[in-house]
């Protein structure tokens, strides 16, 4: 299976987009036309999600080490990135 190429492209663009797609929520559209709709809806939703941890995550790289500002960067992004609470320890590992 040959790998899915991405491009870059203006982020009003994706955000036109998004808007477009929710404004097709309210007509009756075919089956294939709203599979297509919910699929397109899906995906920006995916790539805004991961542009969106990503921001949390340069935030917590970016602060200084030991600070309560890192320490609350780093839980929130892994709240976001979906890390099982169990799983996160109580304060940052310094190596």
């Amino acid at each position: 299976m040959q790998k899915q190429k991405n491009i870059q492209m203006p982020f009003e663009f994706v955000t036109e987009v998004l808007r477009l797609v929710w404004s097709l929520d309210e007509y009756d559209l075919d089956s294939d036309t709203a599979d297509l709709r919910k699929s397109i809806e899906s995906q920006i939703k995916a790539k805004l999600d991961a542009m969106i941890r990503r921001e949390a995550y340069m935030k917590y790289k970016d602060a200084s080490l030991g600070t309560e500002e890192r320490e609350n960067y780093r839980r929130r992004y892994l709240e976001m990135a979906g890390i099982h609470k169990d799983w996160i320890s109580d304060k940052e590992i310094e190596h």
